[in-house]
């Protein structure tokens, strides 16, 4: 065995010896160079490793080769005396996603899938250096932060289980050199050239430039990686330890104070927030920059917001700042409120007050720039007015909009700018007409003119 190969083969056992559970592994192959190398490079020098080996084909149904690889990959495995499984998925092109995008997601929750049905623990992939210089510069063009730039890691989790990126620091280079070493056979994926594919265009167009500048951008870009992961996760330590010390943690929400967060480094500030929201929102990867940007900036602002994205309400409590998940309408009374005529009625379990007065017509009731205001009028109300948690299919022709809708369809457009202002809309209605959606519109049949007596409806907060 040459230096080389030599060299190759200690990487790849050093990385995968991570693996210390007696359970099956996983190994992700599609046939290629890099996949093929891996499973040669086990099998034969790694037994320990291989007699827990299975490998799995994913059928992605896009290319017209895919069953000659699934052909090719089931002798694989035939032929090293290993399980092999296959699982065909089906990929279909969304707006927000690529098409590579979609095919990445689906690809990983097939194999979880696989390990699980057979007892596997560990997930291994065939990802190179290379793999991960264009990871890095994919993610920098993209937009990314601080993680992006990390790209992918030797050793990570998903779903619980291990995932093992072996090859990480060897190159494509190296890989076809220790194939044609061996003389082992491997297939050319056709759609890998295809620069349509914006992984393909940095591979084939974008890195050849910068080699131009400097033949070892890809090393270079790869050590700047692993320094970036370094940092990535002394700041992440620093903030759970943060986390843990200022954040109080009750059902469903989160608290800690503003004074303290306002004292952190401005990238302690974005750490500590995705750390708490990862946590409270149960979520497998951390929202994206704009989202955590959005909300830190919130609170220095002191402005209470709504993220759709993560259905969650940043409010404030005294000098502390109170971050929550919400469903729409979860604490709001289920029985009717009844409004007093002229006074204010408290609505109990919400903290919200209805004040309802009359007053003499003015030209600025019909400006209304008060959200939580609403000036309508009293002669066409037929009954009493009540507050009441909202019904989806209520009718009502929201004021200036000419046409009626029902409620779901209103809230559906109206959420986000509502929510600015209210945890959750209050409907007052009087005998199931909508008369005013608290933070939105009020239904056009209560209009005000210059002739009428208005009555005045507001809603506050404790």
């Amino acid at each position: 065995m040459n230096k080389e190969i030599q060299q190759i083969v200690d990487i790849v056992s050093s990385e995968i010896r991570a693996i210390i559970d007696p359970e099956g592994i996983l190994f992700a192959v599609s046939g290629g160079p890099d996949s093929v190398a891996l499973v040669d490079i086990c099998a034969r020098h790694i037994p320990q490793i291989k007699e827990r080996m299975h490998i799995a084909y994913i059928h992605h149904g896009l290319r017209k080769n895919a069953d000659k690889e699934k052909l090719f990959v089931k002798n694989l495995a035939r032929s090293l005396a290993v399980p092999f499984h296959c699982k065909k998925i089906m990929v279909k092109r969304k707006k927000n996603r690529s098409l590579e995008e979609q095919a990445r997601i689906k690809r990983y929750k097939a194999l979880v899938e696989i390990a699980r049905k057979y007892g596997c623990n560990s997930i291994v992939t065939g990802h190179t250096l290379d793999d991960q210089v264009e990871t890095v510069l994919l993610n920098l063009a993209t937009g990314t932060g601080l993680k992006g730039l990390c790209g992918m890691q030797p050793v990570s989790k998903i779903e619980n289980l291990l995932l093992i990126r072996p090859l990480l620091s060897i190159t494509k280079k190296q890989i076809l050199s220790y194939l044609q070493e061996r003389k082992i056979e491997y297939l050319f994926d056709e759609s890998n050239i295809d620069t349509r594919f914006k992984r393909n265009l940095i591979r084939y167009q974008i890195l050849p430039l910068f080699e131009k500048i400097n033949k070892g951008v890809k090393k270079n870009i790869y050590r700047t990686s692993r320094i970036l992961t370094d940092d990535f996760d002394y700041i992440d330590t620093q903030s759970k330890k943060i986390v843990q010390r200022k954040i109080v943690k009750k059902k469903g929400l989160v608290e800690f104070p503003i004074k303290s967060f306002l004292g952190m480094h401005i990238s302690l500030q974005r750490f500590f927030l995705r750390n708490i929201l990862m946590e409270l929102c149960k979520l497998d990867h951390p929202p994206n920059f704009m989202t955590i940007e959005k909300i830190r900036l919130s609170v220095i602002s002191h402005k209470k917001i709504f993220v759709d994205k993560l259905k969650i309400y940043l409010g404030f409590k005294e000098e502390k700042v109170v971050l929550y998940e919400k469903k729409t309408f979860e604490s709001f009374p289920e029985k009717p409120i009844l409004i007093k005529t002229t006074g204010i009625t408290e609505i109990p379990g919400t903290g919200w007050k209805i004040k309802t007065a009359f007053r003499n017509f003015s030209k600025k009731f019909l400006k209304n720039p008060n959200p939580l205001a609403a000036y309508i009028d009293p002669d066409k109300i037929t009954d009493k007015l009540v507050v009441k948690k909202p019904e989806k299919d209520m009718p009502f022709v929201p004021l200036g909009m000419g046409k009626k809708i029902s409620f779901k369809k209103y809230w559906k457009t109206h959420k986000k700018k509502i929510s600015s202002f209210i945890e959750f809309p209050l409907i007052v209605e009087d005998s199931g007409e909508i008369v005013w959606v608290v933070g939105g519109h009020i239904s056009q049949q209560y209009a005000i003119s210059k002739e009428t007596c208005v009555l005045e409806i507001t809603a506050r907060k404790k």
